[in-house]
């Protein structure tokens, strides 16, 4: 009401002058827009302007936040090739960084505090208490110097990533649930598909480590049974493998148990998966595998168990078939050589890979009696050198923690996933209906296999793995939130989710 006079009096001046003043201030606008762009801030207010409906769209809805965020970290993409953000001061923030901010921002305010479930209140708890513990040591060493001060903020940064498990489990366990799984599975079937593309074509494995310069590519040629080449299979690990090897056990359980129209391409991605796994993941995830399906079979109620010893049966007469006839040579050669060094622990202790481990882990020990409240420092010498420079991690996330954070954040670090699988124990007890237990304990193995493979590995020390991580504790969350008590509920189940 109190621009209503100031209009009246706007509109009372005459057409003449009222048109000057608007030309002289769509000058003045227009100036002040230029002297921007040419500016040191022209950039990223071009990035503002073209990223901001974006953004927008996926703070309002969380099924594209959750799905854009993943589809950028857990694919192909290795963050240090993701487009940075032009921010004042350069941080270290990158596309994947906002998206993150964008899609749990706007979880934490669509959500309010009193509709948020006890468990999801308790992770909550836990993460702040980790990134606050990890946040001393992040601030010590950023005291030091510019460089060392971007390092750390790069450590921390990795951290914040665990908040995506809140989107998850607050805005995607309802309606938007089978969405999500199949979403999910969708995505792991695609990766798995151009892994396994990679694995078979140079050319596409050329830029498949383009866009992951880390990836590890090992080429071996392979004879056929009669002698003669047939071709080589390289082994490409891109962030995406962590995310088929977390999805799998999902979607094992949606397979035997959903009958509807998407089966046939939830069992074609289940393939896909597995062959991904077999050709490209590491010995560790080799026997994270079996131990997550253990652990899904004893938790999943004797229905499940029914259902996977017809599955195994299956499963073995495959796989038999296709290794006598040589059906894909490349690919059961290379499977066969990454499997043999599993069940050699000769050949394991005596890889270059297991005697770097040594090193490391003693040098790690040895820094965290030093330093056990608060650690190195992210990224920091600890004692343990390569090639003439120091190494800059632990090829175990719990030491690596313990070394760069100390061991107060790393144990409240263990918390975190502790609360999940204590939830999710206790939902796969007290269910009422098969196929909801079967799903908590599908994603109860697959965190199990992943902290497991943690143990003699540093892929969550990455965002595009942290990213990964936090889905599946989310996927935990809302799989135990749905799983309604049988105290609770008579309801019959639905027939679409009878295991088939």
């Amino acid at each position: 009401m109190s621009t209503l006079p100031f209009h009246r009096r706007f509109q009372g001046i005459g057409a003449v002058p009222r048109s000057l003043i608007l030309a002289a201030g769509a000058v003045l606008f227009g100036l002040a827009c230029g002297r921007v762009a040419i500016s040191h801030y022209g950039k990223p207010m071009i990035e503002v302007l073209i990223g901001a409906p974006i953004l927008i769209a996926i703070f309002r809805r969380p099924f594209v936040a959750c799905f854009v965020l993943l589809g950028v970290t857990a694919t192909v993409f290795s963050y240090s090739v993701m487009p940075r953000v032009n921010l004042p001061g350069h941080p270290p923030i990158n596309a994947a960084d906002v998206l993150l901010f964008a899609g749990v921002g706007g979880t934490l305010w669509r959500r309010p505090w009193a509709t948020w479930p006890p468990v999801v209140r308790a992770y909550f708890y836990a993460l702040v208490i980790f990134l606050l513990l990890a946040l001393i040591s992040t601030v010590r060493i950023s005291l030091i110097d510019s460089t060392t001060a971007r390092t750390a903020l790069y450590g921390y940064r990795n951290l914040l990533y665990l908040g995506l498990a809140l989107t998850v489990a607050l805005e995607l366990s309802g309606k938007l649930w089978r969405p999500t799984l199949d979403a999910a599975i969708a995505l792991a079937g695609l990766v798995a598909l151009v892994s396994l593309a990679g694995a078979a074509s140079g050319a596409l494995e050329g830029v498949l480590r383009h866009l992951t310069p880390n990836a590890v590519s090992a080429a071996s040629a392979v004879a056929a049974a009669s002698g003669a080449a047939v071709g080589s299979t390289n082994r490409i690990r891109e962030p995406g493998l962590l995310f088929v090897y977390a999805m799998w056990l999902p979607t094992l359980v949606m397979v035997l148990g959903v009958r509807d129209r998407r089966r046939p391409l939830r069992v074609a991605a289940l393939l896909l998966m597995l062959a991904a796994i077999g050709v490209g993941l590491n010995r560790s995830m080799y026997i994270g595998l079996p131990i997550g399906l253990l652990v899904m079979t004893v938790l999943g109620g004797a229905r499940l168990r029914m259902r996977l010893g017809l599955v195994a049966v299956a499963t073995a007469l495959t796989v038999t078939l296709v290794v006598l006839t040589s059906v894909v040579p490349a690919f059961t050669a290379q499977v066969s050589r990454r499997a043999a060094t599993v069940l050699s622990p000769t050949q394991v202790l005596a890889s270059g890979s297991a005697q770097a481990r040594a090193d490391e882990f003693s040098h790690a020990l040895s820094s965290i009696s030093q330093r056990p409240w608060d650690g190195v420092g992210w990224e920091q010498n600890y004692g343990s050198y390569s090639g003439g420079a120091y190494r800059i991690g632990v090829e175990n996330l719990y030491l690596d923690y313990a070394t760069d954070f100390g061991i107060p954040a790393t144990l409240a670090f263990l918390a975190i996933p502790g609360l999940c699988l204590a939830f999710g124990l206790r939902r796969t007890q007290s269910a009422a209906r098969s196929f909801d237990r079967a799903m908590v304990a599908a994603v109860i193995g697959s965190v199990v296999a992943v902290l497991l493979d943690a143990l003699v590995g540093a892929d969550l020390q990455d965002p595009d793995s942290s990213s990964i991580f936090a889905f599946t504790l989310g996927l935990l969350l809302a799989a135990g939130l749905r799983a309604k008590r049988a105290a609770q509920t008579r309801e019959p189940e639905p027939a679409e989710l009878q295991p088939a």
